[in-house]
Protein backbone atom coordinates (compact mmCIF):
# COMPACT_ATOMS: atom_id res chain seq x y z
CA UNK A 1 0.00 0.00 0.00
CA UNK A 2 2.66 2.53 -0.92
CA UNK A 3 1.50 4.56 -3.44
CA UNK A 4 -2.13 5.86 -4.98
CA UNK A 5 -3.37 2.65 -6.38
CA UNK A 6 -7.35 3.53 -8.00
CA UNK A 7 -9.02 5.94 -8.82
CA UNK A 8 -12.35 4.64 -7.74
CA UNK A 9 -14.63 7.44 -5.50
CA UNK A 10 -14.34 7.73 -1.26
CA UNK A 11 -16.09 9.73 0.70
CA UNK A 12 -14.74 10.53 4.35
CA UNK A 13 -17.47 12.76 6.56
CA UNK A 14 -16.68 14.96 9.70
CA UNK A 15 -14.25 17.46 10.28
CA UNK A 16 -11.14 17.98 12.36
CA UNK A 17 -8.22 15.57 13.44
CA UNK A 18 -9.83 12.57 13.38
CA UNK A 19 -11.32 13.28 9.52
CA UNK A 20 -7.73 13.79 8.68
CA UNK A 21 -6.14 10.64 9.45
CA UNK A 22 -8.99 9.21 7.37
CA UNK A 23 -8.60 10.99 4.52
CA UNK A 24 -4.65 10.48 4.95
CA UNK A 25 -5.68 6.42 4.84
CA UNK A 26 -7.91 6.73 1.93
CA UNK A 27 -4.86 8.85 -0.37
CA UNK A 28 -2.83 6.08 0.03
CA UNK A 29 -5.63 3.91 -1.68
CA UNK A 30 -7.45 6.25 -4.54
CA UNK A 31 -6.31 9.69 -6.07
CA UNK A 32 -10.72 10.46 -5.75
CA UNK A 33 -11.11 11.08 -2.05
CA UNK A 34 -14.10 14.00 -1.45
CA UNK A 35 -13.96 15.12 2.25
CA UNK A 36 -17.19 16.39 3.41
CA UNK A 37 -16.99 18.83 6.14
CA UNK A 38 -18.98 20.59 9.07
CA UNK A 39 -19.39 24.08 9.15
CA UNK A 40 -20.58 24.69 12.53
CA UNK A 41 -17.12 25.40 14.00
CA UNK A 42 -17.61 29.04 16.03
CA UNK A 43 -14.25 28.93 18.09
CA UNK A 44 -10.70 29.90 17.73
CA UNK A 45 -9.28 31.54 14.30
CA UNK A 46 -12.41 30.17 12.48
CA UNK A 47 -14.83 31.53 15.28
CA UNK A 48 -13.13 35.16 14.63
CA UNK A 49 -13.23 34.82 11.11
CA UNK A 50 -16.88 34.13 11.17
CA UNK A 51 -17.88 36.39 13.25
CA UNK A 52 -15.34 39.74 11.48
CA UNK A 53 -15.93 38.49 7.79
CA UNK A 54 -19.27 37.00 7.60
CA UNK A 55 -17.73 33.77 6.10
CA UNK A 56 -18.20 30.03 6.71
CA UNK A 57 -15.49 29.13 8.88
CA UNK A 58 -12.47 27.64 7.00
CA UNK A 59 -10.92 25.58 9.98
CA UNK A 60 -11.97 22.05 9.31
CA UNK A 61 -11.95 22.81 5.56
CA UNK A 62 -8.51 23.88 5.60
CA UNK A 63 -7.64 20.52 7.49
CA UNK A 64 -9.04 18.12 4.98
CA UNK A 65 -6.99 20.27 2.28
CA UNK A 66 -3.69 19.81 3.79
CA UNK A 67 -4.73 16.15 4.87
CA UNK A 68 -5.26 15.37 1.19
CA UNK A 69 -2.08 17.33 0.04
CA UNK A 70 0.44 15.94 -2.49
CA UNK A 71 2.56 19.41 -2.10
CA UNK A 72 4.06 19.05 1.70
CA UNK A 73 5.83 22.19 2.17
CA UNK A 74 2.90 24.53 1.05
CA UNK A 75 0.54 22.37 2.87
CA UNK A 76 2.89 22.97 6.02
CA UNK A 77 2.96 26.52 5.22
CA UNK A 78 -1.38 26.80 5.54
CA UNK A 79 -0.74 25.08 8.66
CA UNK A 80 1.44 28.13 10.00
CA UNK A 81 -0.35 29.62 13.10
CA UNK A 82 0.86 33.18 14.09
CA UNK A 83 1.86 33.91 17.45
CA UNK A 84 2.05 37.18 17.42
CA UNK A 85 0.21 40.44 16.88
CA UNK A 86 -3.16 40.84 15.50
CA UNK A 87 -3.24 38.08 13.61
CA UNK A 88 -2.39 35.76 16.98
CA UNK A 89 -4.41 32.56 16.86
CA UNK A 90 -5.13 32.82 12.81
CA UNK A 91 -3.30 29.88 10.56
CA UNK A 92 -2.29 31.08 7.35
CA UNK A 93 -4.57 29.05 5.33
CA UNK A 94 -7.87 30.04 7.25
CA UNK A 95 -6.69 33.27 5.85
CA UNK A 96 -6.34 32.14 2.34
CA UNK A 97 -9.49 30.37 2.21
CA UNK A 98 -11.15 33.44 2.86
CA UNK A 99 -9.05 36.12 1.12
CA UNK A 100 -9.93 33.65 -2.02
CA UNK A 101 -13.26 33.72 -1.12
CA UNK A 102 -12.78 37.54 -1.51
CA UNK A 103 -11.44 37.70 -4.66
CA UNK A 104 -14.10 35.01 -6.15
CA UNK A 105 -17.37 36.90 -5.37
CA UNK A 106 -17.91 34.91 -1.78
CA UNK A 107 -17.95 31.31 -3.63
CA UNK A 108 -16.19 29.56 -1.51
CA UNK A 109 -16.37 26.19 -3.33
CA UNK A 110 -14.17 27.59 -6.02
CA UNK A 111 -12.11 29.31 -3.24
CA UNK A 112 -11.81 25.60 -2.04
CA UNK A 113 -11.07 23.86 -5.28
CA UNK A 114 -8.39 27.37 -6.08
CA UNK A 115 -6.06 26.20 -2.94
CA UNK A 116 -6.68 22.15 -3.79
CA UNK A 117 -5.14 22.96 -6.90
CA UNK A 118 -2.38 24.52 -5.72
CA UNK A 119 -1.62 22.24 -3.16
CA UNK A 120 -1.84 19.08 -5.91
CA UNK A 121 -4.61 17.73 -4.09
CA UNK A 122 -5.43 13.69 -3.97
CA UNK A 123 -9.22 14.41 -4.14
CA UNK A 124 -11.71 17.74 -3.05
CA UNK A 125 -12.61 18.90 0.10
CA UNK A 126 -16.64 20.29 0.39
CA UNK A 127 -18.54 21.87 2.80
CA UNK A 128 -21.46 19.82 3.99
CA UNK A 129 -23.84 22.83 3.43
CA UNK A 130 -23.16 26.36 2.38
CA UNK A 131 -25.72 27.93 4.45
CA UNK A 132 -24.22 29.68 7.95
CA UNK A 133 -25.15 27.10 10.49
CA UNK A 134 -25.13 27.35 14.66
CA UNK A 135 -25.09 24.11 16.32
CA UNK A 136 -27.63 23.79 19.74
CA UNK A 137 -27.47 21.12 21.83
CA UNK A 138 -30.22 19.61 24.61
CA UNK A 139 -28.11 18.42 27.77
CA UNK A 140 -29.54 17.72 31.43
CA UNK A 141 -28.66 21.04 32.45
CA UNK A 142 -30.56 23.06 29.59
CA UNK A 143 -29.56 24.21 26.32
CA UNK A 144 -26.34 25.20 24.91
CA UNK A 145 -25.59 27.14 21.78
CA UNK A 146 -22.51 26.89 19.50
CA UNK A 147 -19.91 24.11 18.93
CA UNK A 148 -17.45 25.21 21.13
CA UNK A 149 -20.15 25.19 24.06
CA UNK A 150 -21.59 21.40 22.94
CA UNK A 151 -18.09 20.20 23.08
CA UNK A 152 -17.51 21.15 26.52
CA UNK A 153 -21.14 20.34 27.92
CA UNK A 154 -21.98 17.10 29.61
CA UNK A 155 -24.79 14.33 29.53
CA UNK A 156 -26.12 15.98 25.72
CA UNK A 157 -29.03 14.25 25.03
CA UNK A 158 -30.16 16.10 21.19
CA UNK A 159 -28.15 18.58 18.83
CA UNK A 160 -29.34 19.98 15.63
CA UNK A 161 -28.78 22.85 13.79
CA UNK A 162 -30.18 26.63 13.56
CA UNK A 163 -31.45 26.92 10.60
CA UNK A 164 -33.44 23.12 11.13
CA UNK A 165 -32.79 22.61 6.93
CA UNK A 166 -30.03 23.77 5.84
CA UNK A 167 -29.56 23.31 1.65
CA UNK A 168 -26.85 20.26 1.53
CA UNK A 169 -24.05 21.05 -1.20
CA UNK A 170 -25.14 19.51 -4.44
CA UNK A 171 -21.71 17.98 -5.20
CA UNK A 172 -21.60 16.15 -1.36
CA UNK A 173 -24.99 14.31 -2.67
CA UNK A 174 -23.52 13.55 -6.25
CA UNK A 175 -20.49 12.21 -4.49
CA UNK A 176 -22.23 9.77 -1.84
CA UNK A 177 -24.45 8.87 -4.69
CA UNK A 178 -21.01 7.71 -6.97
CA UNK A 179 -18.84 6.68 -3.64
CA UNK A 180 -17.82 2.85 -3.25
CA UNK A 181 -16.75 3.47 0.37
CA UNK A 182 -18.55 5.94 2.82
CA UNK A 183 -16.37 6.53 6.34
CA UNK A 184 -17.94 8.49 8.81
CA UNK A 185 -15.40 9.17 12.18
CA UNK A 186 -13.02 9.20 13.37
CA UNK A 187 -13.87 12.78 15.25
CA UNK A 188 -16.26 14.39 18.01
CA UNK A 189 -19.79 12.47 17.81
CA UNK A 190 -21.80 15.47 18.71
CA UNK A 191 -19.22 18.49 16.53
CA UNK A 192 -17.77 16.68 14.09
CA UNK A 193 -19.64 13.88 12.85
CA UNK A 194 -23.41 14.37 13.82
CA UNK A 195 -23.41 18.18 12.16
CA UNK A 196 -22.76 16.94 9.10
CA UNK A 197 -25.36 14.10 9.39
CA UNK A 198 -28.18 16.76 10.13
CA UNK A 199 -28.07 18.59 6.84
CA UNK A 200 -31.29 17.53 5.48
CA UNK A 201 -30.79 14.69 2.48
CA UNK A 202 -27.35 13.72 3.49
CA UNK A 203 -28.10 10.52 5.39
CA UNK A 204 -30.54 9.52 2.32
CA UNK A 205 -27.78 9.92 -0.04
CA UNK A 206 -25.48 7.67 2.21
CA UNK A 207 -28.36 4.82 3.13
CA UNK A 208 -29.35 4.67 -0.43
CA UNK A 209 -25.99 4.70 -2.14
CA UNK A 210 -24.34 1.43 -3.21
CA UNK A 211 -21.25 2.32 -1.30
CA UNK A 212 -19.80 -0.11 1.79
CA UNK A 213 -20.58 2.55 4.60
CA UNK A 214 -17.86 2.16 7.68
CA UNK A 215 -18.10 3.92 10.95
CA UNK A 216 -14.56 4.15 12.90
CA UNK A 217 -14.90 4.39 16.43
CA UNK A 218 -13.27 6.91 18.45
CA UNK A 219 -10.06 6.04 20.75
CA UNK A 220 -11.37 6.88 23.66
CA UNK A 221 -14.49 8.77 25.42
CA UNK A 222 -13.77 12.57 25.09
CA UNK A 223 -13.92 15.12 27.97
CA UNK A 224 -17.47 17.14 27.90
CA UNK A 225 -19.44 15.56 25.02
CA UNK A 226 -18.84 12.17 25.12
CA UNK A 227 -17.55 11.64 28.35
CA UNK A 228 -19.07 8.95 29.87
CA UNK A 229 -20.63 7.13 26.75
CA UNK A 230 -19.40 3.63 25.87
CA UNK A 231 -19.29 2.61 22.29
CA UNK A 232 -22.78 1.01 22.30
CA UNK A 233 -23.89 4.90 23.39
CA UNK A 234 -21.60 6.26 20.25
CA UNK A 235 -23.90 4.18 18.07
CA UNK A 236 -27.40 4.98 19.90
CA UNK A 237 -26.82 8.80 19.77
CA UNK A 238 -25.51 8.31 16.29
CA UNK A 239 -28.60 6.07 15.14
CA UNK A 240 -30.88 8.39 17.62
CA UNK A 241 -30.41 11.62 14.96
CA UNK A 242 -29.94 9.59 12.14
CA UNK A 243 -32.18 6.97 12.07
CA UNK A 244 -32.24 6.10 8.64
CA UNK A 245 -28.31 5.72 8.36
CA UNK A 246 -26.82 2.41 7.50
CA UNK A 247 -23.77 1.47 8.71
CA UNK A 248 -22.36 -2.05 7.14
CA UNK A 249 -19.30 -2.36 9.51
CA UNK A 250 -17.96 -0.82 12.45
CA UNK A 251 -14.41 -0.30 12.87
CA UNK A 252 -12.65 -0.27 16.41
CA UNK A 253 -9.54 0.07 17.94
CA UNK A 254 -7.77 -3.05 19.79
CA UNK A 255 -5.14 -2.91 22.47
CA UNK A 256 -4.17 -0.65 25.02
CA UNK A 257 -3.91 2.99 24.84
CA UNK A 258 -0.78 5.08 26.66
CA UNK A 259 -2.07 8.26 26.91
CA UNK A 260 -5.21 10.42 27.52
CA UNK A 261 -7.53 11.14 31.01
CA UNK A 262 -10.36 9.30 30.25
CA UNK A 263 -11.91 5.45 29.59
CA UNK A 264 -10.74 4.00 25.85
CA UNK A 265 -14.10 3.21 23.71
CA UNK A 266 -12.56 -0.98 23.37
CA UNK A 267 -15.20 -3.50 21.84
CA UNK A 268 -16.65 -5.60 24.87
CA UNK A 269 -16.70 -9.37 23.93
CA UNK A 270 -20.47 -9.27 24.32
CA UNK A 271 -20.86 -6.19 21.86
CA UNK A 272 -23.84 -6.44 20.14
CA UNK A 273 -25.77 -4.39 17.91
CA UNK A 274 -28.82 -4.41 15.79
CA UNK A 275 -28.50 -1.68 13.37
CA UNK A 276 -24.70 -3.10 12.21
CA UNK A 277 -24.41 -5.22 10.24
CA UNK A 278 -20.27 -6.39 10.82
CA UNK A 279 -17.58 -5.60 13.24
CA UNK A 280 -14.14 -5.61 12.80
CA UNK A 281 -11.03 -4.74 15.18
CA UNK A 282 -7.10 -4.07 14.90
CA UNK A 283 -4.72 -1.93 15.86
CA UNK A 284 -5.38 1.59 15.23
CA UNK A 285 -3.17 3.21 17.30
CA UNK A 286 -0.62 6.00 15.67
CA UNK A 287 3.10 6.01 16.87
CA UNK A 288 2.06 9.39 19.20
CA UNK A 289 -0.05 6.83 21.94
CA UNK A 290 -3.61 9.11 21.18
CA UNK A 291 -4.22 9.01 17.84
CA UNK A 292 -5.11 6.72 14.72
CA UNK A 293 -2.45 5.75 13.06
CA UNK A 294 -3.68 6.28 8.47
CA UNK A 295 -1.41 3.55 7.34
CA UNK A 296 -3.33 0.73 9.48
CA UNK A 297 -6.66 2.29 8.74
CA UNK A 298 -5.55 2.61 5.05
CA UNK A 299 -4.85 -1.50 5.80
CA UNK A 300 -8.70 -2.24 7.28
CA UNK A 301 -9.91 -0.19 4.76
CA UNK A 302 -8.45 -2.20 1.85
CA UNK A 303 -8.76 -5.87 3.63
CA UNK A 304 -12.98 -4.43 3.64
CA UNK A 305 -13.26 -3.46 0.20
CA UNK A 306 -11.22 -6.90 -0.85
CA UNK A 307 -14.12 -8.98 1.41
CA UNK A 308 -16.87 -7.07 0.09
Amino acid sequence: MSAVSNNWPAVAIGGGHGTAKTLMALRSLTSAVTAVVTVADDGGSSGRLRREMDVLPPGDLRMALVALAERPELAELLQFRFQRGDLAGHSLGNLIIVALQELLDGDLLAALERVGTALGLAGRVLPCTTDEVQLRALTHAGEVVGQTNVANAKRITQVWLEPRNPTPTPAVLDALRDARLIVLGPGSLYTSVLPNLLVPGIVAAITHSKALVIYVSNLREQPGETQGMGLDAHLDALFQHAPQLRIDTLIAHQGTLTKGPLPPLLLDPAFSHARVSKVMQADLLASDGDSHDPKALGGVFQQLLVDS
